[in-house]
């Protein structure tokens, strides 16, 4: 007999292993280009947007987590920076068969959003990883991989125009996406786990989502070049949809990997900086 424990056990064994807030961040901070310019923030201190997140297998859909992303104020070495944070987790009916709990933390500077420090911290069924980055004007990082111990560490030289994973997903939301033709790519590169990755994204137009709670949205959609992974193939087999309006929020993902489909839902939004013109009225 099929059920979700039967389903997500086959993730688990096929994957190697779950990590959603990985798989979340990456998508979406994959899902855009760069060009190392700011002109406006779309977001403000106190910001908060929730997602649910779905795998589907042999064509039944199983809830397998949330996912929250918040930006606060903050002060870091006497500058003004951005906090980010994100945070994943298993559904606690999971828990006791595999319990997941990611976050994902990063400090940016206001004026640019150039990254200074990223901490990455995963829990996953008794599977852990520790990484903090203490950045050097963009250039070089120093990367930690204990808490405790300090000698555990090294330094990579960091290309110009790149970011972690984290402040890559707010950086996106900076962009300005007029003049894009269906077709286009653009680069983008980012870094996870000491190693940096250079990609493209692949716009592909607009469309309408509707959300769990039935709200409708004008949506701009892009197909990101993936990495190969434990769950997903090399290739643009995952589609993105942000807000056609000044807040650029991810309202859907969905994505084939190795072992099925994944979708994200936004659930909740608060705080958002700029009215939300890409609503549909009823």
């Amino acid at each position: 007999m099929l059920t979700p424990n039967n389903i997500l056990q086959t993730i688990i064994i096929k994957a190697k292993r779950l990590n959603l807030l990985a798989f979340f961040v990456v998508i979406i901070g994959q899902s855009f280009a760069q060009n190392c310019s700011v002109d406006y923030f779309p977001f403000k201190d106190g910001e908060q947007i929730n997602y649910d997140a779905y795998y589907n297998l042999k064509s039944i859909w199983v809830a397998a987590g949330k996912v929250r992303f918040s930006v606060t104020d903050t002060i870091y070495k006497g500058e003004k920076c951005f906090h980010f944070d994100g945070k994943g987790k298993s559904l606690k009916s999971y828990d006791w068969f595999f319990k997941v709990r990611d976050h994902y933390a990063s400090i940016a500077s206001k004026e640019n959003l150039v990254p200074r420090r990223f901490v990455r911290k995963v829990n996953e069924g008794g599977y852990k990883i520790f990484y903090d980055y203490h950045f050097n004007n963009n250039e070089t990082a120093k990367v930690y991989q204990s808490r405790t111990d300090t000698t555990n560490q090294n330094k990579i030289k960091i290309p110009k125009c790149s970011f972690d994973v984290m402040t890559a997903v707010y950086y996106a939301r900076t962009l300005d996406f007029t003049g894009l033709n269906i077709g286009d790519t653009i680069p983008l590169t980012f870094m996870i786990d000491k190693e940096i990755y250079n990609v493209h994204i692949r716009y592909t137009g607009k469309g309408v989502v509707k959300t769990m709670d039935k709200k409708k949205y004008n949506c701009i959609k892009f197909r990101p070049m993936l990495i190969e992974g434990t769950l997903f193939e090399e290739g643009e087999f995952m589609e993105v949809f942000v807000t056609d309006d000044k807040n650029r929020i991810p309202i859907y993902i969905e994505a084939e990997i190795i072992v099925g489909k994944v979708k994200a839902y936004m659930t909740s939004m608060k705080n958002v900086k700029y009215p939300l013109t890409s609503r549909i009225k009823p």
